[in-house]
């Protein structure tokens, strides 16, 4: 079971907000919706771009080799010869470069690009700081354990969005269809069972990602310079949505996946990517969030 009991180190958030990769490249990209920051669980500041990494931060900014190393190759699966080694060099210093670095990570990467990719950013509490519903987290960080249950078999990413008025927290674990329509013997029992295991999570472990997040909240405001409300209420499932379809695979082995799942009482969220694909925090609450528990002078309350 994943562990939500750690603290985030403030050193590292004040030394951050002092460096110039910083305050000149990063924070204005984050206002703007066009980066999201993330803190990991051992007080990692973590960025991406589109939806994928683009730095950490511990003390010091770190990113991926292949980032930071140039080739002749236009890319990163091209084979090259010996010949081409010695126009391999790196890049001078992530600063200057920080443009260079951004556009690689939007065009080389090993997981699949799709429509939802170009939403976390502008979707984020940073961009939307002023507004009701918002993505607060990406990169929520679960147990490994669980990768060994019998059910964990294509991979989900996990985030949790915000809904500011009534200061409560949504999970969700998000998939791209692709994936699953890859595996001949995927089906909802193997969703069901990961869906399962986040419920659990949440209701054994509700005061501590409330204390988490309460402290992860305070350290975006002193990070980032703007308003985040901190948590009280955590909704009781979490959401799964599902992305990366085309109508004929709806209405095809997705449809029976959704109809199970509704049956089962799991709420799903799935929409098809295509030119009219808009996909808002607002349209997730609404459709996924369900209750969830805050205490208030001493008594339980119940949110719907």
């Amino acid at each position: 079971m994943a562990d939500f009991g750690w603290t985030i180190d403030m050193e590292i958030i004040e030394k951050l907000r002092e460096e110039p990769l910083f305050i000149q490249r990063l924070l204005p990209d984050i206002l703007e919706g066009e980066v999201i920051p993330s803190i990991g669980h051992r007080g990692v500041v973590y960025f991406y771009y589109w939806g994928r990494f683009l730095f950490s931060y511990d003390g010091a900014f770190k990113t991926s080799l292949r980032t930071v190393v140039l080739s002749q190759a236009e890319d990163e699966h091209e084979h090259v010869d010996e010949t081409a080694l010695a126009g391999m060099k790196l890049r001078a210093n992530f600063l200057d470069d920080y443009e260079e670095i951004k556009a690689y990570c939007a065009r080389k990467s090993w997981r699949r690009r799709t429509d939802i990719d170009f939403f976390w950013p502008w979707i984020s509490f940073a961009a939307k700081a002023r507004s009701r519903y918002s993505l607060l987290d990406l990169d929520v960080e679960l147990d490994s354990e669980m990768w060994e249950e019998p059910w964990w078999d294509i991979y989900a990413d996990d985030m949790v969005l915000m809904d500011a008025k009534k200061e409560r927290l949504l999970f969700c674990m998000w998939k791209h269809y692709g994936d699953m329509e890859g595996s001949p013997d995927y089906e909802a029992g193997n969703i069901a069972g990961q869906l399962a295991y986040r419920r659990d999570l949440i209701a054994g472990q509700r005061d501590a990602i409330l204390d988490w997040y309460g402290e992860y909240t305070r350290a975006m405001e002193a990070l980032l310079g703007i308003a985040v409300p901190a948590p009280i209420c955590v909704c009781d499932d979490c959401g799964l949505v599902i992305h990366g379809f085309d109508e004929d695979q709806r209405n095809g082995k997705l449809k029976k996946i959704l109809d199970s799942l509704t049956e089962m009482g799991w709420p799903v969220y799935a929409e098809e990517e295509n030119h009219e694909f808009i996909l808002t925090p607002e349209k997730l609450f609404k459709a996924l969030a369900r209750g969830g528990r805050v205490i208030e002078a001493n008594r339980i309350v119940r949110l719907t």
